[in-house]
C-alpha cells in the first residue's frame, strides 16, 4: 500500500505529535517534576546547614554557660548550697535597695540524684526596686526558678508594695557530673 504525498505527510505529522506527547508525558513532565522536588530539597538542605553552623558557632558560649549552671548548682553539702543560695538573695536585694521581711529556705527530694531548695521571701519595695529584683534573681548565675509571685500594696496612698515569691534551685550530688 502506496501512501500518497498528502498521506505520507500526515501520517508523518501524526507520528510526530504522537512522539512529542509520549516524549512530553515521560521524559519532560517527570525530569521537571524531579528538578522542582530536587531545588525544593537543596533549598530546605541550605537552611539546615545555615542552622547547623549557628549552632557550631554558638557551641563554645552554650558549654561554657551549662558548665557554669552545672557547677553552680553542684554542692557537697546541703548547708554551703543553701548559704550560696541566701547569699544570692541577700545581694539581689541589696542591689535593688528592697527591705527583706521575711527568707526562708526548705529541702525537698527532688529523686536520687539531685535535691530542690525552695526559698520562700517576702519584701518590701517601691516597683522598680521589685523588678530590679526579679531582674537579678534572673540573670544571676545561679540556677533559681521563680514558681510564684503575688504583689500587693501596702497602703493606698503609698507607692510602696510587698511582694511574696516562691522560688527553686535544684543541687546535683557530686557523683552526678
Amino acid at each position: 500500500m502506496e501512501f500518497k504525498k498528502r498521506e505520507r505527510i500526515l501520517v508523518i505529522a501524526a507520528l510526530l505529535c504522537v512522539l512529542f506527547l509520549g516524549g512530553d508525558r515521560l521524559i519532560l513532565t517527570p525530569m521537571a517534576r524531579a528538578w522542582k522536588d530536587r531545588s525544593a530539597q537543596i533549598s530546605s538542605l541550605k537552611q539546615s546547614i545555615e542552622k547547623g553552623e549557628i549552632l557550631l558557632d554558638r557551641e563554645k558560649i552554650l558549654k561554657e554557660r551549662w558548665n557554669k549552671l552545672r557547677t553552680s548548682c553542684t554542692s557537697e553539702d546541703d548547708s554551703t548550697a543553701e548559704n550560696h543560695v541566701l547569699k544570692g538573695v541577700d545581694k539581689w536585694a541589696k542591689k535593688s535597695g528592697m527591705s527583706l521581711n521575711y527568707l526562708k529556705p526548705r529541702w525537698s527530694d527532688f529523686g536520687k540524684e539531685a535535691k530542690k531548695l525552695e526559698i520562700r521571701l517576702s519584701a518590701t519595695g517601691k516597683l522598680e526596686q521589685i523588678a530590679r529584683f526579679l531582674y537579678e534573681l534572673e540573670n544571676d548565675a545561679l540556677p533559681m526558678h521563680v514558681e510564684d509571685i503575688g504583689i500587693t500594696i501596702k497602703d493606698k496612698r503609698s507607692k510602696v508594695l510587698d511582694i511574696t515569691a516562691r522560688f527553686s534551685s535544684l543541687v546535683l550530688k557530686e557523683a552526678d557530673l
